[in-house]
């Protein structure tokens, strides 16, 4: 190891951080003053400068869109070529970051009735091992495409938009697909078929079918007998969305 970046503060515990990082292709490990994260593609950069420029990319994937841990702050480079190893510390100006929140339903599950106090013990670890995997899946849904994939990061940011316009669902939708020449190898991909898109550019373009509501201002007949709703529009665009993100995680 030749290069470590420490991290200077996390909301998350040691093992949610490590895990996550592992997803990303890092290790957790502790620096000289503060838990640091390392991996062999770091350790080819030239210098501090360079090692620290791609720990910041880890730092904008945590603190950005996905918003898995708002508090994480990068420390000092560490030198271990050094003996003893170095700290290059390096002065950034704050950014100022959207705040985003992203809900989640919560799920309360109660143990079997009639178990041993031994039973009981070993059912409330297994269930709290469970949840935590569902929980770390769940960030990892969203905190791996935004590193590896700038567009992903941005549509994940228009996801977690209350209420969101026909525009807004359009521009996922554009981000999801990458340009018109590559839609009918998108449809093919993730199953959607001429019909189903017809139905969905009524919704999200028409105002004779959503009003205001739709990114267009001119009234046209519409290309369908049976355009999707609003709400049918949302539903369409996020599961095209979900499933755009799990590729980019499959193709890392």
């Amino acid at each position: 190891m030749k290069w470590a970046i420490e991290i200077q503060k996390t909301s998350l515990e040691q093992r949610n951080l490590a895990d996550l990082l592992k997803g990303l292709g890092f290790d957790l490990i502790q620096g000289i003053e503060y838990p640091a994260l390392s991996s062999p593609t770091i350790d080819v950069c030239a210098t501090a400068a360079d090692a620290f420029e791609m720990a910041k990319d880890v730092r904008a994937a945590f603190k950005g869109p996905a918003k898995i841990d708002p508090e994480f702050a990068l420390g000092s480079v560490i030198d271990y070529a050094s003996t003893p190893p170095r700290r290059h510390a390096f002065l950034e100006v704050a950014p100022c970051v959207m705040k985003i929140t992203c809900g989640t339903a919560t799920i309360t599950i109660s143990p079997p009735k009639g178990l041993s106090s031994d039973e009981l013990a070993k059912w409330h670890e297994e269930h709290n091992e469970r949840q935590y995997q569902v929980a770390l899946e769940r960030q990892r849904a969203l905190l791996e495409p935004a590193f590896i994939d700038p567009k992903a990061a941005k549509a994940i940011e228009l996801l977690c938009i209350e209420n969101p316009s026909g525009e807004t669902l359009y521009k996922i939708y554009e981000l999801a697909e990458g340009h018109p020449s590559n839609r009918p190898a998108f449809h093919a991909e993730f199953e959607i078929d001429k019909e189903q898109f017809n139905r969905f550019k009524d919704a999200v373009h028409n105002p004779a079918v959503t009003g205001d509501w739709a990114r267009h201002a001119y009234h046209q007949e519409p290309n369908t007998l049976d355009p999707m709703t609003r709400a049918e529009a949302e539903q369409f665009v996020r599961r095209v969305a979900d499933r755009w993100l799990q590729s980019i995680r499959r193709s890392k």
